[in-house]
């Protein structure tokens, strides 16, 4: 292939692939923030804003949920609950496309006990966002609970 064919072809590649900034991670990793200060205040109008009208969600080791009106009412009543459980995150992947970004990272679900100590759950989640009318909404909310993740080495 000759060098001036080479150099087309990338050219238009180049010109083809969307172009996404530093900042467009710093978007996604801000409406993770958002999601975890609303879980943790217990923010149900807050978080809920966060996700789309189209969902496939399946946190706790529940079944696939995609109707925003059970997301809701699974958060509400988990608040209603109390217990002042938090939510704490860190980040092991952030990748950010024209229509689609995600974020995956481990977490660690904090529940406070009668004795003052925290049991603690470990697991990993996947969010994947979509833009939408120039908003970035989450459309897909994954987590497991890994037997490789612990205190030890949560961060």
């Amino acid at each position: 292939m000759s060098k001036f064919l080479t150099a087309g072809l990338l050219g238009l590649f180049l010109m083809l692939t969307p172009t996404v900034q530093a900042d467009d991670k710093d978007i996604i990793r801000g409406k993770m923030q958002a999601w975890l200060d609303a879980y943790n205040t217990k923010d149900i109008g807050a978080l809920m804003a966060l996700y789309g009208d189209r969902i496939y969600y399946a946190n706790n080791g529940s079944d696939l949920v995609t109707s925003i009106e059970q997301i809701r009412a699974n958060y509400g009543a988990q608040f209603k609950a109390g217990g002042g459980a938090t939510v704490e995150f860190s980040e092991e992947l952030v990748t950010v496309g024209e229509k689609l970004a995600h974020i995956a990272g481990k977490y660690r679900v904090n529940i406070p006990q009668g004795d003052g100590k925290a049991q603690s759950f470990y697991g990993r989640v996947l969010l994947i966002f979509e833009k939408q009318a120039d908003e970035w909404k989450l459309v897909v909310d994954f987590d497991n609970q890994g037997k490789d993740l612990s205190a030890e080495n949560f961060h």
